[in-house]
């Protein structure tokens, strides 16, 4: 089960527990609902292309759509393959984005090494993303060979403010790249070579330690919309008709092709056989973009790239533009990302605070009439309809309103779901380190490893276990004037859904359990001086 079916069965055991709550409470059952706040979640493979003419690659791709292995008997005796260093620095004094490595073999891009981004960060391997395990933009001849293109530059190639060139040439043929300083790729063009560029299955890495949700690796493009696949659901070779761009991609990073000879080109996709998919557009003059998928980065390409990250359904995907740049924006002062998402856990709460009283001044008014509707249904037992009229008499009368306790949580329903696909998306938090023991607030935080995974469970999680107490506390603090059955079924959720909460919260990210704690602490100190309030109100006979 991946963490957003997680997610959304929380949602919806939580939002079950709210609506029976109040169902039996609005009814007269004594049961009283929770109130609890819901605002719900190099290392270089083989190449494995056949040299079989007009026939399909067993995955389904037609040969001379992929690149070949390179046979080194067929190599020209005399011909010397060149390895073109390519630095791209960044912005910033000091600061490099890229070091990549160009080959006169086929005039491809044999590795692509993102400085800023640690391959695994959770396991210390001290190495980069590399972007390029199997090389880009292989170019053929007609026997489906490699073409050896011929260099006569420097070795090492440091890309300037206005541009630099890496040119190979073959008789006619040339393959220009550009390199512009502070830009995660290049530009193209290509002279009397085959139409289409192409990035091979297989060439983006895994980057991250969990793997198993489906769609980590995807397919992407637009046309007239942003339209994605999975990997792992692509038939076949597979035309996408004319789009604006096309990408390969992992959770946190991508390969983007624009063509530039013309608004849009045939692009095509092809399954990535466990990995990575094969993507191909046909243009002689392309821009490639190779990095992390950072909204800020993908905004700056235009052409709605930034459809790439998920923030959700469309009314989700505002609230969680608007976090988003809180966080990126507002708070880019302050360097550490777990104290931005507490500052916006606090600043979130400080806005949802009226729904929060509406919330529990409802529940708390529904608990004291509970003697009064009591009566009312021993009374009418036997005529509900009579019974219906007198509830709605004493709703009335005590200024009360039956749903006052679910509408307003259920109103901040959306700013959960967005936070979730907020954080669960941000390259930014990728390795982003909080506290102690809590290095990367894109993975679950673990206090205590565990031997070997336990219901899944690589370990326990300190935040998790406060959160699932906060929880727990909230309900109890809230009190009950339930009776009879209704009172053990109140009981036994009391326990069971804290820990039930818990467990999800050990599986999902640190930054959104960090969040939800901090939430749900101040919700808790919150109803507190509520009750304080309604308490004082009630003794000076200020309320119904």
């Amino acid at each position: 089960m991946s963490d957003q079916s997680r997610l959304f069965l929380a949602a919806i055991l939580m939002l079950g527990v709210l609506l029976v709550s109040w169902f039996v409470t609005g009814k007269g059952n004594s049961n009283q609902a929770s109130d609890v706040e819901i605002a719900m979640t190099s290392v270089n493979t083989e190449q494995t292309a056949s040299l079989v003419d007009e026939q399909e690659d067993e995955s389904g791709i037609p040969v001379d759509t992929l690149p070949a292995q390179v046979d080194v008997d067929v190599l020209e005796s005399d011909y010397i393959e060149r390895i073109v260093t390519v630095v791209i620095p960044g912005e910033e004094s000091g600061e490099t984005l890229v070091v990549a490595r160009l080959s006169t073999t086929g005039g491809s891009v044999q590795s692509w090494m993102l400085q800023g981004y640690e391959d695994h960060p959770d396991q210390g391997l001290d190495q980069q993303v590399d972007l390029a395990l199997k090389p880009w933009l292989l170019s053929r001849d007609q026997e489906n060979n490699p073409i050896h293109f011929e260099y006569e530059g420097p070795d090492t190639v440091y890309a300037g403010q206005q541009g630099s060139e890496v040119i190979f040439a073959s008789g006619e043929s040339r393959k220009v790249f550009t390199f512009q300083r502070g830009y995660y790729g290049f530009s193209l063009e290509k002279n009397e070579l085959d139409l289409t560029s192409a990035i091979e299955f297989g060439a983006i890495p895994v980057t991250e330690l969990q793997t198993t949700e489906k769609g980590y690796f995807t397919a992407s493009w637009f046309t007239n919309s942003h339209k994605k696949e999975n990997s792992d659901k692509i038939e076949g070779f597979e035309a996408t008709g004319n789009v604006e761009w096309i990408a390969t991609s992992n959770k946190y990073f991508t390969v983007i092709l624009m063509p530039e000879t013309m608004e849009r080109a045939d692009g095509y996709i092809a399954p990535g056989q466990g990995g990575s998919p094969h993507i191909a557009l046909d243009d002689n003059s392309i821009t490639v973009f190779a990095g992390p998928k950072s909204y800020n980065l993908l905004s700056d390409l235009g052409r709605s790239t930034t459809d790439m990250i998920d923030f959700g359904w469309p009314i989700i995907r505002w609230i969680g533009k608007l976090i988003f740049f809180f966080l990126t924006s507002a708070l880019s002062f302050i360097s550490n990302w777990g104290v931005r998402i507490i500052i916006l856990a606090f600043t979130l709460k400080i806005l949802l605070s009226p729904l929060t009283t509406k919330s529990y001044v409802s529940m708390q008014k529904m608990q004291r009439i509970q003697p009064a509707m009591k009566e009312i249904q021993k009374k009418f037992a036997k005529d509900p309809k009579q019974q219906q009229v007198e509830m709605q008499k004493l709703y009335k009368e005590k200024g009360v309103n039956p749903i006052g306790g679910c509408l307003p949580m259920l109103l901040q329903m959306p700013v959960f779901f967005a936070m979730y696909r907020v954080l669960a998306n941000m390259v930014e938090l990728r390795g982003a380190g909080f506290i102690l023991w809590i290095n990367d607030l894109s993975r679950p935080e673990i206090l205590v490893h565990f031997q070997t995974k336990i219901l899944g469970l690589e370990g326990i999680g300190l935040m998790a276990v406060i959160l699932g107490i906060i929880m727990f506390l909230q309900q109890k603090l809230t009190g009950s004037s339930a009776t009879g059955s209704a009172a053990q079924q109140q009981k036994m959720m009391m326990y069971m859904m804290p820990i039930f909460m818990t467990f999800l919260f050990m599986r999902f990210a640190s930054g959104l359990t960090l969040y939800w704690l901090i939430f749900n602490i101040l919700t808790l100190v919150h109803q507190e001086l509520i009750k304080k309030k309604l308490t004082t109100d009630q003794a000076d006979g200020n309320t119904k």
